[in-house]
């Protein structure tokens, strides 16, 4: 048997490399494939900012309801921490969307090659937990120290 090879040339372009169908349904692949990371972050994101909405109504209804303490530190910290979690969620967000546009931008050139941005998205999600922690943390102490 003879194993042949078949390209459907779809453009003819000044670069080294024609375009073929199988790169053309490559790239398209992961075009859909960014897509759906996108998709999933947006998700994540709302459901972050939802939680800290609804972390600051519950916590200030818990505390109209059964009274502590003192109430009005009780409702300094909902705040900040309901705040903090909308502020993760908003970055984490813009952050997603650069991505996904840094992503099919490159998938637009007509020399593509496949870079991971594994690394880069771990570190950066990382270090936006690390930081809503600190925040969080510093808002915590500020408020306790200054009751």
């Amino acid at each position: 048997m003879i194993n042949v090879k078949c390209y459907q040339y779809v453009s003819l372009s000044p670069s080294k490399k024609p375009t073929t169908t199988t790169n053309e349904l490559a790239k398209e692949r992961n075009r859909a494939a960014a897509e759906r990371t996108l998709t999933s972050w947006i998700q994540n994101c709302l459901s972050l900012i939802g939680f800290g909405i609804a972390f600051d109504r519950i916590l200030n209804a818990l505390n109209e309801s059964i009274p502590k303490h003192n109430p009005r530190m009780a409702m300094q910290l909902t705040h900040i921490i309901g705040l903090s979690a909308i502020a993760l969620g908003i970055f984490l967000l813009v952050l997603a969307i650069i991505g996904y546009l840094i992503k099919v931008k490159s998938l637009e050139q007509e020399e593509y090659s496949y870079k991971s941005t594994y690394i880069v998205n771990l570190s950066v999600f990382v270090v936006s937990v690390i930081l809503f922690g600190l925040v969080t943390l510093v808002a915590v102490f500020t408020v306790i120290s200054s009751q």
